[in-house]
């Protein structure tokens, strides 16, 4: 019998036709007439990848080689119907030969077509070698090369093309949505069994083709599965189907032609098996003949016996027959129940099996409902995947915003306000967002803001802003700075009497008050009263009353007189305009200690600090606490390190332009 080639190739929507009339004419010219089509993918246009492709193709503006590759005849046909005539110079690389003729039948020309010849062991008819073909030709320069292709698979060929040093894009042109099969299409494929030929292209055409078949008829497709012969055109592909249990699986190049000769190989095998069987046959009946001979020409005793035990068992029968007459009606009888038993269990094996039918068709039944589950569940899947992409990719692009606000904050902080504390908070805040992405375009901005980072950490972590803070606290309490020629000047004598209770005896008078006579409190003391007296008590409290009046009264006169030491008799004798001058005159050197010290000019904020230094020490009052704070503001600023050179950031600046540009190129 003929075999009946089975065509398991993607369904194209009926406005591609190429393709279509390429393979019918192709089957025509072979004679192969017994063959059916059995699609198990729709194959659905993209439109929006497509569109990339031929904004890809027409660009222009650019001066390395650019090439598009075919993974397959079905999307090399999907873009070249949507793009129309093929520019020039732009390269069109297929897989094969059979792509090639498409190719060519589609308007590309045959001087701009790329395919591995299949007749070299490094220019198979498959990914690998166009792969080599291409590191062969296009060794010495790098090119843009942009992988047109289905769902899934193919991965590993951009990734080949990327380790070569080539600029490579993806797009995903067409979507597969497998074929509803009818029971009818199904159960006449199984019914080819032994006699189909399964042409299949692909492992997901195997999987899904496996799956439609097993929910037709599990024993039948296990059956159909032991009998047909798939022929492959690639190892994964024939890998895939003995992990199916397709029993009969062989690989053969890619293209109709060579479905055809190996068609023609299996016939001629199937012809000369008769022509193998009959010399056989021929040479048992000759063989046969001479060992009959002997037979015939044996010794005659051997006919006497034979003769002899045919008489003794005859006799022996007649015995057993007329003694065993009872066993053998026994014997019937126990053979008649025991076939009566047989034939309840057989009913019971049946209604076994009715069960099993029905158990059958009830988990045939659950099985479809968890195949379109599965079928809802990937799609699910796909539109989740969709909007997780978007998601990751509209998080890397406010990621990149944000590191760049805090790379401004980190600049403004370092060159504005010299800040260097500030400036690397802000940049170690930067790194911590990179770190929360795992984009490998962000890794030489994280590396490049690290590298900066570490040289801000390596300078002095002087806070000049919150030292300027100080300095302006300070100019604001210049107009309550005591003075030494102001009313409220202090000195050592009188801050001391001061602190004394009141009524209590100053002490060393006679060092700060002018000689005066004592007056004997104790001397005018009265003597003691008689004891018994009523008016003695009165007395007594009346004494205690004006012994306090009268210290208290020399405390004050005492206050009348201060004695103080100035070194310049001049400072006290400044009026009050001459002393809002020095105010004044105190009050623009810090301001201008302040700008000094915020633009980082050391000299000039040194010759201001010593300047506001001067005027602290010479016409304030150094023992006030308000000019002591002051001048300990002054001195912390004298131990700063303005001078400084503070790095530039250069390598971040780099990193985040670059970053920037391939973020927009993505957007475009």
């Amino acid at each position: 019998m003929t075999p009946t080639l089975v065509v398991c190739k993607p369904r194209l929507p009926d406005d591609y036709t190429v393709q279509k009339q390429a393979l019918a004419d192709t089957l025509r010219s072979l004679g192969l007439v017994n063959h059916v089509f059995f699609p198990v993918f729709d194959l659905k246009p993209l439109d929006e990848p497509i569109a990339q492709v031929q904004q890809w193709i027409n660009q222009a503006d650019t001066n390395k080689p650019r090439m598009v590759v075919f993974v397959s005849p079905s999307v090399l046909e999907v873009v070249i119907h949507r793009v129309g005539v093929w520019p020039k110079g732009v390269v069109c690389a297929v897989m094969g030969q059979q792509s090639r003729a498409l190719a060519l039948l589609l308007g590309v020309p045959e001087e701009q077509v790329l395919a591995p010849s299949g007749l070299q062991a490094d220019e198979t008819e498959d990914s690998d070698g166009l792969a080599k073909l291409i590191e062969k030709q296009y060794a010495d320069h790098n090119i843009e090369v942009l992988v047109c292709k289905g769902p899934r698979g193919r991965t590993e060929f951009a990734l080949h093309l990327r380790t070569l040093g080539h600029q490579v894009d993806v797009l995903e042109c067409y979507d597969r949505v497998p074929v509803l099969q009818t029971q009818a299409e199904v159960t006449a494929l199984l019914g080819l069994a032994g006699n189909a030929v399964l042409w299949v292209t692909s492992s997901e055409t195997a999987t899904v083709l496996n799956q439609q078949l097993e929910a037709h008829s599990p024993l039948q497709t296990l059956e159909f599965k032991r009998l047909c012969t798939v022929l492959t055109t690639h190892p994964r592909i024939t890998s895939k189907c003995k992990e199916l249990g397709f029993a009969n699986v062989s690989q053969i190049p890619t293209g109709i032609q060579s479905v055809h000769d190996w068609l023609n190989t299996k016939k001629k095998s199937m012809d000369k098996t008769p022509q193998q069987a009959n010399p056989v046959a021929v040479s048992q009946s000759s063989s046969a003949r001479p060992v009959s001979a002997p037979t015939s020409s044996g010794p005659s005793w051997l006919a006497k016996a034979a003769f002899f035990v045919s008489v003794l068992s005859f006799v022996l029968v007649l015995l057993i027959a007329f003694a065993g007459k009872n066993q053998i009606e026994k014997t019937r009888l126990a053979f008649g129940e025991r076939i009566q038993k047989e034939s309840t269990t057989l009913e019971i094996v049946k209604e076994e099996v009715r069960q099993t039918g029905d158990l059958f068709k009830d988990m045939r039944t659950r099985f479809e409902l968890l195949e379109q589950a599965q079928k809802e569940e990937a799609s699910q899947r796909a539109s989740l995947e969709e909007v997780y992409n978007s998601l990751l990719a509209s998080r890397t692009e406010v990621s990149v915003s944000e590191v760049e606000q805090l790379i401004s904050i980190a600049k403004r902080q370092l060159y504005l306000l010299g800040n260097v504390n500030g400036a690397a908070i802000a940049l170690a805040q930067a790194i911590e967002l990179l770190e929360r992405t795992d984009k490998p375009s962000l890794l030489n901005l994280r590396t490049a803001i690290e590298s900066d980072l570490a040289q801000i950490k390596a300078l002095p972590a002087d806070d000049l802003l919150r030292m300027a803070i100080s300095l302006d606290a300070v100019v604001n309490t210049v107009e309550v700075l005591p003075m030494l020629s102001g009313a409220n000047a202090t000195n050592q004598t009188n801050l001391a009497e001061l602190t004394e209770p009141q009524g209590a005896e100053p002490a060393n008078v006679e060092t700060t008050k002018p000689e005066t006579a004592s007056v004997d409190v104790a001397a005018a003391e009265p003597a003691a009263l008689p004891e018994g007296t009523e008016s003695a008590n009165i007395w007594k409290d009346a004494w205690a009353w004006a012994q306090s009046a009268i210290k208290a009264a020399w405390y004050d006169v005492r206050s009348l007189i201060e004695i103080s030491k100035v070194n310049s008799p001049e400072v006290l004798m400044l009026s009050a305009r001459q002393e809002t001058d020095l105010r004044n005159t105190l009050r623009l050197s810090l301001l201008n200690a302040r700008i000094s010290l915020l633009s980082r000019q050391a000299d000039l904020l040194k010759s201001d600090l010593q300047r506001s230094t001067y005027l602290l020490d010479r016409y304030f009052d150094p023992k006030a606490v308000q000019v002591q704070r002051a001048k300990s503001v002054i001195q912390e600023l004298h131990a700063i390190q303005v001078d400084l050179v503070l790095p530039e950031l250069k390598a971040t600046n780099a990193a985040l332009r670059l970053v920037v540009a391939a973020q927009q190129g993505e957007r475009q």
